[in-house]
């Protein structure tokens, strides 16, 4: 019989195998948990705010699926003859870090966690999260977000300090040196700038800059290869 723990619900987006686009392990055949629910709306970014709006706005609830942990395993063992990362994104998986570690414990490859680095786990009490690479993916002004609320050095000191695979991952379409500065303070991992795009034209628009922003700065470049291929299309 299943540990009760497997069968606590979790809202779930999409679950999807494909190439991870961006950040530390970009091209990496990995398999994708998208939770449903956020705590940050960003309207910064466009119209709908976050690319993954489905996965954030409430009015899409409808199309979020009830899942326990042994659901997920069993769709996530679909793909492990490919040897995947597991990537678990949003939407915004600090809101079910507890409900989560069940599947942290159960997978045994490399995973990493997209988070916008507002909530942290309790690594004391859930040590298997120390092993997981969480991608930082601070929000910045351009987010629209107040500064208070996007920015929680408190909980972004506490993952660098715990995960040692973590790394800072920020959209950028302007020079915000200044705030990745801010943020990144103290912290000691790797900083990666991605082109501000939810479409390739707006993506390869950006991506010059990005690019010189990177070299000027000694940050770390990272393209968005789902965009680049595919736009806002889901399960990629």
């Amino acid at each position: 019989m299943e540990n009760g723990e497997w069968r606590v619900k979790i809202p779930v987006s999409e679950i999807f195998y494909s190439i991870q686009g961006e950040g530390k392990y970009a091209g990496n055949p990995s398999v994708f948990v998208r939770v449903g629910g956020c705590n940050l709306k960003c309207p910064g970014f466009g119209k709908n705010g976050c690319d993954s709006f489905y996965a954030v706005d409430k009015k899409y609830k409808n199309s979020w699926q009830e899942m326990s942990i042994s659901e997920i395993i069993a769709e996530i063992k679909k793909y492990l003859r490919f040897n995947p990362d597991l990537v678990i994104t949003g939407g915004e998986p600090g809101l079910y870090f507890e409900r989560l570690y069940p599947l942290i414990k159960w997978f045994r490859g490399n995973i990493t966690i997209e988070t916008n680095a507002t909530i942290a786990p309790e690594f004391d009490k859930y040590s298997e999260y120390k092993n997981v690479a969480f991608a930082m993916s601070v929000k910045l002004s351009n987010s629209g977000e107040e500064y208070n609320k996007r920015v929680k050095k408190e909980v972004i000191e506490n993952i660098a300090k715990n995960a040692k695979k973590s790394f800072f991952k920020f959209v950028v379409d302007k020079d915000l040196k200044e705030e990745i500065e801010d943020i990144t303070n103290g912290v000691d991992i790797p900083v990666y700038c991605m082109p501000l795009g939810a479409t390739k034209e707006e993506l390869e628009k950006n991506a010059p800059f990005v690019f010189e922003f990177c070299l000027k700065n000694g940050y770390r470049y990272s393209d968005r290869i789902h965009i680049r291929l595919f736009g806002k299309k889901r399960g990629v």
